[in-house]
């Protein structure tokens, strides 16, 4: 039921707690690649005037960045559509 300890002594993990954590990250991956996909399309020149004109490449490059952050793109571009509705 355990993970076995490593050889200087560490404590062993519970085996349902690894999994858990590696489901969460996981979860946690599938949402940000599903976000990533129309915050690239849209929503980095919404945030970012100069990412407006950015081409293709530039939008590749960001995605696993915003796959890591979505959570902190996604406020960034609910306040960037707050302000243009202003």
């Amino acid at each position: 039921m355990f993970i076995s300890t490593n050889p200087d002594g560490g404590v062993p993990i519970p085996y349902p707690v690894a999994e858990a954590v590696v489901i969460a990250l996981a979860v946690y991956g599938a949402a940000g690649a599903v976000f990533a996909i129309p915050f690239a399309l849209r929503g980095a020149g919404a945030i970012d005037p100069a990412a407006k004109g950015g081409t293709w490449g530039f939008r590749v490059l960001t995605l696993p960045a915003v796959v890591a952050l979505w959570p902190l793109m996604l406020v960034k571009w609910r306040r960037a559509r707050a302000r243009e509705r202003t």
